[in-house]
């Protein structure tokens, strides 16, 4: 979860900061006090979610939220101001709360667990992990050769390619192209549908 902490208070940054240290571990925190980084890190990164102050000098949080959303439409604002009058102005950005400062650690987790759109601790990185290399083809290539009962030297002379290609390739570290799956398969001997099944067969 990538999250931007954004108040021209640096003293409110570090609070929160630290707060979602321990709240999110593994969390990406990053702070902005000064309000061209803070319009800068909006306009160029997404974040997942963004504690947002309200009264920003010489910019405006609610208008900033709303340049971010156009962008970047399930990004959660959490907005945190000293004054409540801007409540019902902040949730026309459709925010996911409004929190009023002084802020404390519960009000920061009770936000956190109750977000507009729900943060997947699956990242993009996983989903490819799991789709290629080791995740996916890798595995199925050291299955049907050990079912085969192949060795990689073996399945690498059959394939004409290296022992350390073969390594990679079942260890993840390289996705063989298409061409080399179908041949991958014709030698392990088993149809290319089954082989690029999620769980191979015996």
């Amino acid at each position: 979860m990538k999250i931007l902490v954004a108040d021209d208070h640096k003293s409110i940054v570090d609070g929160i900061i630290l707060d979602l240290k321990e709240i999110l571990p593994d969390a990406t925190v990053i702070g902005a006090c000064k309000s061209k980084e803070i319009v800068e890190l909006c306009n160029g990164t997404r974040f997942d979610v963004i504690f947002m102050d309200i009264d920003i000098p010489s910019s405006n949080g609610i208008s900033l939220a709303k340049t971010v959303l156009d962008k970047f439409p399930r990004t959660n604002i959490i907005y945190i101001t000293g004054y409540e009058k801007y409540a019902l102005e902040s949730y026309e950005t459709n925010a996911s709360t409004f929190l009023i400062k002084p802020i404390t650690k519960k009000a920061i987790e009770k936000a956190l667990d109750n977000l507009r759109f729900p943060v997947s601790d699956i990242t993009d990185e996983m989903v490819t992990a799991e789709y290629s290399g080791e995740g996916y083809i890798g595995k199925r290539i050291q299955y049907y050769r050990e079912l085969r009962g192949m060795t990689r030297n073996e399945f690498a002379e059959l394939l004409n390619v290296t022992l350390p290609t073969v390594h990679r390739w079942e260890t993840g570290a390289r996705m063989p192209d298409l061409a080399t799956i179908m041949k991958i398969a014709n030698i392990l001997g088993v149809k290319l549908d089954e082989f690029i099944e999620n769980e191979p067969s015996s």
